[in-house]
């Protein structure tokens, strides 16, 4: 066998690779890189870009502590929300609480229904007449 015949035979190999994986692709109903909501989380994009800023701009950002049994949440001023747990790898695991501080600073967040690993953390609050919203990455051991 020649080198000719070596090379036609390296490029339909490499082509049968490429035309698999284009198969695959096309057939795959999983998209990783476009969100089911994306539209709508593009609308908001606004509105949750103010909410950050006042976070900034206030000196609102909460003190977050991570704990065994639950997740202690400071705020600057009382405040009452929402807290969203955010599973990495899988959406069937996400986790929304409501929170309430009205009558202090220091909110609890049992850790009971939340599983170990990497969360992202959403916070979704109003204090006095203003919004605000902060997001952290956490571990949850």
């Amino acid at each position: 066998m020649n080198w000719g015949t070596k090379l036609i035979i390296a490029m339909a190999l490499f082509m049968a690779f490429i035309a698999a994986l284009s198969i695959k692709m096309i057939f795959s109903d999983k998209d990783d890189l476009v969100e089911k909501d994306y539209y709508e989380k593009g609308l908001n994009y606004d509105h949750d870009y103010l909410r950050k800023e006042n976070t900034e701009r206030d000196h609102a950002v909460p003190l977050i502590e991570t704990g065994l049994e639950a997740i202690k949440i400071t705020f600057a001023q009382p405040a009452v929300g929402t807290v969203k747990f955010a599973h990495a790898s899988d959406r069937r695991f996400d986790k929304i609480f409501t929170v309430n501080s009205v009558a202090g600073t220091e909110v609890s967040v049992p850790l009971k229904n939340v599983g170990h690993g990497y969360w992202h953390l959403t916070l979704e609050w109003k204090s006095g007449e203003k919004m605000y919203m902060f997001e952290k990455a956490i571990v949850i051991k």
